[in-house]
């Protein structure tokens, strides 16, 4: 196995177990055998690309080709905007409702075919997934989850998936993107400035 590809698994590697995602997990969530993911990591089996892509977006991880000249200000803004709160939660009880969710879409997708809400109820739960969520906001997402499980197969779950979807949604981006407690000026004088 060449030296680049051989630190690139293990960084997955790293990022699978510190995530608490077992092989058999990851399997099903990249669609990949437990067997095959095994020797990847075992460097037993060069990953093809489409593989490896399969396996580190499972992770929720994207691979991007940076210009040599960006990766440190590509690093830096990675760093910058890590917070606290985005740190992987292993083990807790709230993972196996996820999981149970995925497995759902991953089921409708397949009996009914995919859409844009499924696929974005999808993305959304593994994001959250990977956040400590507080209590009223796991609670949305068990309320939002039973719902799910409840109109799975009835005729009126598109509305349904598409309010889903939204609220999901809504939730994912007031913790991406938590409102400032004040708001910050878009310019400002200086009271110096003599060419104002």
């Amino acid at each position: 196995m060449a030296y680049q590809s051989e630190n690139l698994i293990a960084q997955a590697r790293e990022v699978r177990e510190a995530s608490g995602v077992s092989q058999r997990a990851l399997s099903e969530r990249a669609g990949l055998t437990q067997s095959h993911i095994s020797q990847i990591e075992r460097g037993k089996m060069e990953p093809g690309l489409s593989s490896f892509i399969d396996l580190t977006r499972a992770l929720d991880l994207e691979v991007m080709l940076v210009p040599k000249k960006l990766v440190s200000a590509v690093l830096g803004l990675v760093k910058a905007q890590a917070t606290p709160d985005m740190h992987i939660h292993a083990g807790q009880p709230n993972d196996k409702r996820f999981a149970r969710a995925e497995r759902l879409v991953k089921k409708m997708k397949h009996l009914y075919g995919s859409s844009a809400d499924l696929d974005r109820i999808e993305d959304t739960l593994r994001f959250l997934r990977r956040v400590n969520l507080g209590d009223q906001e796991m609670q949305l997402v068990r309320e939002l989850i039973a719902r799910l499980q409840r109109y799975q197969a009835s005729a009126q779950a598109g509305p349904i998936l598409h309010d889903i979807a939204q609220n999901l949604q809504r939730l994912r981006n007031s913790i991406a993107h938590p409102v400032p407690s004040e708001p910050r000026p878009a310019y400002s004088l200086d009271d110096g400035d003599a060419d104002a």
